[in-house]
C-alpha cells in the first residue's frame, strides 16, 4: 500500500522530459496564496453621505490571478428602519366620497405602540381610527365608508406587484383594498414589524468569470445576481442602535465561495447591502464593513 501511494504521488510532481536539445517541464503548478481584504465603506471612492448601501470601492493595489473569493465576516450597524420611504412601505391611499388622499407616516423603527400613535395622527380628519388587539390590526370608520388601498407606490399610484412589502402587509392585512365602515375591520394575520429578517451582500468585481450561485426569486424577477452572502439578523440580541457582528461561528453568515472560470484581477468593487425584497438598505449615514478571503497565485 505504501509503495502504491508513493508511486501515485509521483504523477503529481513536476516532470522533465528531454526532446533533442530541449528540456520540457510538465505538471508545474504555481503555489496559491491566501490574502484577506478588509473592506470598510467609510473608505469608498466618493463619500457623499448616500443613505442607501450601494458603493464603489477601489483597492489601493491590484490583486492579480485571483481564483477564489469568499466572505469571512461582516459588521453591520442596525440603523435601518422597518418602515420608510426607501422601502416604500410608509404610505397608503384613503378614498372618501370619491376623493383619494395619500396617507404617509414618518420613517422610523416602529413597534405596535408607536405605529398606532403614528397612524392615528396621520389619519386625523380622514374618518378612520387604527388600533391593535390580540396581535392584529383594526380599522374603523367614524363616518360613512372609507376605502383603503395599501398597494400603492411612493407617488400614490398602483403598485400591486410589491404589495407584500407594503405597510398593509406589515399591519397584517392580506388584501390590497378594504371598504371600512363603522363595523371593525380586523386584519387577517398578525402584525409583523420584525423585518427585515435577513440581508444580502452583493459584490460586483466587474468580471465575466463570476459564477453566480445565489438565487432568490421575487414575484416577477430575481434579486441582484451578484449576491455572494446571506446574513441572518438577530434582533433579540442586536436591536436597533447596535452593531451586528456576522460570522460562521455565530451562524449568521452563509457565503458562497466564488471560483472563477479563469483567473481574474481584483481592483474595483461595487458593494451593495440588500434587504429581503431586493431594496438597497438605508443605513442612515452609517457604514458597514466586511472581510474577504481570496486565493491567488
Amino acid at each position: 500500500m505504501s509503495q502504491f501511494k508513493n508511486t501515485n504521488d509521483l504523477f503529481l510532481e513536476p516532470k522533465t522530459t528531454q526532446y533533442g536539445s530541449h528540456m520540457i517541464m510538465t505538471n508545474v503548478t504555481k503555489q496559491t496564496k491566501t490574502k484577506y481584504i478588509n473592506i470598510d465603506t467609510r473608505f469608498r471612492d466618493e463619500y457623499n453621505y448616500l443613505q442607501i448601501a450601494n458603493y464603489n470601492i477601489t483597492l489601493p493595489e491590484r490583486i492579480a490571478d485571483v481564483s477564489k473569493m469568499t466572505v469571512k465576516s461582516v459588521e453591520i450597524p442596525i440603523s435601518f428602519h422597518n418602515i420608510s420611504s426607501n422601502i416604500g412601505n410608509n404610505c397608503f391611499n384613503v378614498t372618501i366620497s370619491g376623493t383619494t388622499t395619500k396617507i404617509t407616516i414618518p420613517d422610523g423603527n416602529y413597534n405596535t405602540t408607536s405605529l398606532t400613535s403614528a397612524l392615528n395622527t396621520a389619519l386625523t380628519g380622514y374618518n378612520l381610527t387604527y388600533n391593535n388587539s390580540s396581535s392584529k390590526s383594526t380599522l374603523t370608520s367614524t363616518s360613512g365608508t372609507v376605502t383603503v388601498n395599501f398597494a400603492i407606490g411612493s407617488t400614490g399610484g398602483s403598485d400591486k406587484y410589491n404589495f407584500k412589502s407594503k405597510l398593509g402587509w406589515l399591519m397584517g392585512f392580506r388584501n390590497s383594498t378594504y371598504s371600512i365602515t363603522s363595523t371593525i375591520t380586523t386584519s387577517e394575520s398578525f402584525i409583523d414589524l420584525n423585518g427585515p429578517r435577513y440581508l444580502y451582500l452583493a459584490i460586483d468585481e466587474f468580471n465575466k468569470g463570476n459564477q453566480h450561485s445565489f438565487y432568490s426569486p421575487l414575484y416577477t424577477s430575481i434579486i441582484n445576481k451578484n449576491i455572494i452572502a446571506r446574513i441572518s439578523l438577530d434582533p433579540s440580541n442586536h436591536s436597533f442602535g447596535t452593531v451586528l457582528p456576522v460570522n460562521y461561528s455565530n451562524g449568521l453568515l452563509l457565503s458562497d465561495t466564488r471560483s472563477y472560470t479563469g483567473k481574474i484581477d481584483l481592483l474595483k468593487l461595487n458593494v451593495q447591502l440588500l434587504d429581503e425584497n431586493g431594496n438597497n438598505v438605508a443605513l442612515n449615514g452609517l457604514d458597514f464593513s466586511f472581510c474577504l478571503e481570496v486565493e491567488h497565485e
